[in-house]
């Protein structure tokens, strides 16, 4: 009997010990899934990783390779690659797979300059839906969709985009939402009708209204932008002016109260610099002289 209950008492005792060596193993082996931190864009490679990862993976981390690597092909301008691995998407997809295959398929459509069929897509999403950086894929699809050409849509675009971006992005969807406000017509500009919350909106529509009054005149230019950037301290435009009028505000001119004259004083022309000199020394003579 002792040696029985012996037996026991001791198989007891290792079997947390065997347990656990089984656990840590376990533990060991298991790959974590490196996939989702570049779905959530902290994370960014080329086409040809995600599509070894893809090779490498399984279930639903191999689809996330697959919509990276789709995601990755468009930008590269690999179309016809993205299109055909776009084809071969399961049917079966979780929630944030599905609504990453809705955004490749609009960008796809813009890679492919189908503008009318992306607006199609777009008109389908409801940005609320998305992840942030989804989001302002979303928003530049939208801005891509609208060709360049002025609107009040596009500039709705470019304003719910700009604060999901960093700064050099930033300065650039600032520049653009100023080129579309500053190559609209005066008369495009008044038909534009605009709700009562678009505060934003409505502060970049006022700095139109002192660009198209005060263009032709740089120093009225200068003292509207800086008055206009007191009136709307929390638009992006104001912290973070368009380059153009960044340039503008620069702007000094140039000084004609001095003259400059290279003459040759010796050689063969010695005789015509010396005379066109003189003809010079004369005028100045001229106009110091009381009336």
């Amino acid at each position: 009997m002792v040696p029985s209950t012996f037996s026991r008492l001791k198989a007891a005792r290792c079997l947390p010990v065997v347990l656990a060596a089984l656990i840590f193993v376990g533990c060991g082996t298991h790959t974590p899934d490196q996939s989702t931190a570049y779905m959530q864009g902290t994370a960014q490679a080329d086409s040809a990783f995600y599509l070894q990862q893809m090779q490498q993976s399984s279930d639903d981390t191999r689809i996330n390779w697959q919509l990276l690597a789709i995601r990755a092909l468009v930008k590269e301008g690999k179309t016809g690659q993205a299109v055909e691995l776009f084809n071969q998407l399961p049917q079966e997809l979780n929630d944030s797979q599905r609504r990453e295959k809705t955004l490749l398929a609009v960008e796809i459509k813009l890679a492919q300059k189908d503008f009318a069929g992306a607006q199609n897509l777009l008109a389908k999403i409801t940005p609320a839906d998305l992840e942030q950086n989804q989001q302002a894929r979303y928003w530049q699809a939208k801005i891509d969709a609208s060709q360049g050409r002025p609107s009040i849509d596009l500039l709705r675009a470019l304003i719910a985009q700009e604060p999901l971006l960093g700064a050099k992005e930033k300065q650039q969807n600032i520049d653009a939402t100023w080129q579309a406000l500053s190559s609209m017509t005066q008369e495009q500009a008044n038909t534009l009708v605009i709700n009562a919350d678009e505060n934003i909106l409505q502060g970049w529509l006022d700095l139109q209204r002192v660009w198209f009054d005060n263009r032709n005149d740089p120093d009225m230019m200068k003292a509207g932008i800086a008055d206009w950037q007191k009136r709307y301290p929390n638009n992006p435009g104001a912290k973070m002016l368009p380059t153009q009028l960044v340039n503008v505000k620069a702007f000094k001119p140039a000084s004609t109260n001095k003259i400059a004259l290279l003459l040759p004083l010796n050689g063969q022309a010695a005789v015509f610099g010396r005379t066109i000199q003189q003809g010079f020394e004369a005028a100045k003579n001229i106009g110091t002289q009381p009336v």
